[in-house]
């Protein structure tokens, strides 16, 4: 164990209380060297680490073992950074709002044990919450960094489209459209402090993504102005910190909400109705559950609505542009609805759909490609809150500058069972 003797026990004594951690892995004897040299990171379970089986959360996976990382694992094993375990999170990476996986069961929300700890990457967010990490890598295609962080008072950058390079997916070399712009893998934290340091080393093209792209981690000054979306309590309580802070801050309607949210889905759910009987067949009754209501309350797309659609993701793409030319940063709800029961998504397509329309932020971002940093603001009712900090395509850093502004430091009581 070495040097890392203190954190596998902590992991030992916390894990089985919040079920966080699916795989522990075998680690260095000694001390990587490099900037990140100390620090310990869980990895998703549906992305590759070398010697471990990327699961996906399925008991049929247990042997799909893997001989190289994914490239941002790569980049933090270089840095000096050590993966430590896999995280839960639900099969298939479906049923998005909630982490329960068929081969690990439901991990638990440590401020709450009846409330969801969200996801799709919630074994990450709970176990940066929990301590028994530093960091935690997942992905979001529509909420799957942001809303964890959310709900367990953590940090989390979904970065840009084509920000840091991406691992493949299950069952296919490449993943499909859908996935290819839509879906980012992206670190949580403690801090917003970590988040820069992780987000600097993460950037830069690689051969093995030819979507990376070759952009510094950071831009040249922008002006101090801020747009926020009004209605929900913390986003308006946010906008005022900002205020006294310096920022020039301005109600805004983010353009073409409803539609870019609703597409986003609806894209996310072709190739679902395409292969559904396959999909149904492998996937298991509960995930095959989750996309019959999926698919009625945002059915897939034909081959002339698909067409359409990325048409008027370049337009909306467009607008989105020039609101954040307007306003370098714009902050906004994670989600309407402060927290979630467990299985809150799963009664009805009403019960989904619901869900989609608290998130929906999260879902347009998504669509339209642009970074969004998620930072704890407080509590409320011992609960945490927070916000996302949205951004121009590629300035990450405006994006956590004002994420630094606004994040209040939270860590729950833990519990050793």
């Amino acid at each position: 164990m070495g040097m890392f003797t203190e954190q596998l026990r902590l992991i030992e004594t916390l894990n089985p209380v919040y079920n966080a951690l699916t795989t522990v892995f075998d680690v260095p004897a000694e001390q990587p060297a490099g900037p990140l040299a100390g620090v310990v990171f869980s990895v998703k379970a549906n992305i590759d680490v070398a010697g471990a089986a990327t699961t996906h959360g399925m008991k049929s996976l247990t042997g799909n073992m893997k001989t190289e990382d994914a490239p941002i694992v790569a980049r933090l094993r270089a840095a000096g950074a050590t993966p430590i375990a896999h995280a839960n999170m639900p099969t298939l990476n479906a049923r998005g709002m909630h982490t329960y996986s068929e081969l690990a069961g439901h991990t638990i929300n440590p401020w709450d044990a009846t409330k969801s700890p969200g996801g799709s990457s919630g074994g990450d967010a709970v176990a940066v919450a929990t301590g028994m990490v530093q960091i935690g890598i997942g992905n979001d295609s529509g909420g799957s960094l942001r809303l964890p962080a959310f709900l367990n008072g953590v940090c989390a950058l979904k970065p840009s489209y084509g920000r840091y390079p991406q691992g493949a997916v299950f069952g296919q070399p490449d993943p499909p459209f859908p996935t290819q712009v839509m879906t980012v893998e992206g670190p949580l934290a403690r801090t917003v402090a970590d988040l820069r340091r992780v987000h600097e080393l993460l950037c830069g093209p690689d051969l093995s993504d030819p979507r990376a792209v070759p952009v510094p981690p950071t831009g040249p000054p922008a002006p101090e102005v801020a747009g926020f979306v009004p209605g929900d309590p913390a986003v308006e309580a946010a906008a005022q910190r900002l205020a006294d802070a310096g920022y020039e801050v301005e109600p805004v309607s983010p353009p073409r909400l409803d539609e870019a949210a609703t597409l986003s889905l609806r894209m996310i759910a072709t190739p679902i109705a395409l292969g559904y009987e396959q999909f149904a067949a492998f996937a298991g009754e509960d995930v095959a559950l989750f996309a019959r209501h999926l698919l009625e309350v945002r059915p897939g797309l034909d081959l002339a609505e698909f067409l359409a659609v990325t048409a008027t993701r370049l337009a909306v793409q467009r607008e989105w542009a020039r609101l954040l030319d307007r306003y370098p940063v714009l902050v906004g709800p994670v989600s309407t609805i402060p927290s979630f029961e467990p299985d809150q998504d799963r009664p009805s397509p009403e019960a989904l759909a619901a869900y989609f329309e608290a998130t929906k932020l999260c879902e347009a971002t998504s669509f339209v490609g642009v970074p969004a940093v998620a930072v704890p603001t407080g509590l409320r009712d011992g609960l945490p809150t927070g916000v996302q900090v949205i951004s121009r395509m590629y300035r990450e850093d405006l994006a956590l500058e004002a994420a630094a502004v606004l994040e209040t430091a939270l860590r729950p009581a833990v519990s050793v069972g």
